[in-house]
Formats: structure tokens, C-alpha cells, sequence
């Protein structure tokens, strides 16, 4: 199990963007409203790929830089990575 830093550019994002690459149980690191968290990956994400920080429901919105860049096609648990296979572009493409 190792750590890895993540990038998490805003408090209302709910996931981080990982600056190496993960496996299951390794633990992701980052700084939300000033307060160093972490949260274990559920299997293995590829270097600069997203992660969920927090839960979200299938049709919910997937926030990064503060902003909506996806919907959720499916129920993502933290810890899981965020890629096409289970988001969708907001503007229903």
C-alpha cells in the first residue's frame, strides 16, 4: 500500500485528479478547506485520472474545478475512478 497525492482544486469537488498511479487499497491524499484527507482507491487508476472523493448517485452531478464536468451514468462509490465508463457529459453527449 503506498500514498499518492491527488489534486483538489475546489471544496465543492467530489473528486481529485491522481499525480501517480494507484491500487486497490493505496490511500489518496489531498487538501480539502485547508484540512489534509484521504480516501482508499477501490481498485487500480491510471496516473492523471479522477477519482471520487465522496459518493454519488447515479444522475448526480461529478464536480472538478468547481465545476459540473459530468453526470454520474451509474453509482459511483469514493474511491472509485471517474472516466468514461460511468459518466457521461453534462450536456447529455
Amino acid at each position: 500500500m503506498k500514498i499518492v497525492r491527488a489534486v483538489h482544486v475546489n471544496d465543492t469537488d467530489n473528486c481529485v485528479t491522481l499525480t501517480d498511479s494507484a491500487g486497490e487499497g493505496d490511500n489518496i491524499s489531498f487538501s480539502e478547506g485547508g484540512s489534509e484527507k484521504s480516501v482508499a482507491a477501490l481498485g487500480d487508476i491510471p496516473k492523471w485520472h479522477k477519482m471520487a472523493v465522496a459518493a454519488i448517485e447515479k444522475g448526480g452531478s461529478i464536480y472538478k474545478y468547481g465545476a459540473v464536468i459530468g453526470i454520474a451514468s451509474e453509482d459511483i462509490k469514493a474511491g472509485d475512478c471517474v472516466h468514461v465508463f460511468n459518466m457521461r457529459s453534462p450536456g447529455g453527449g
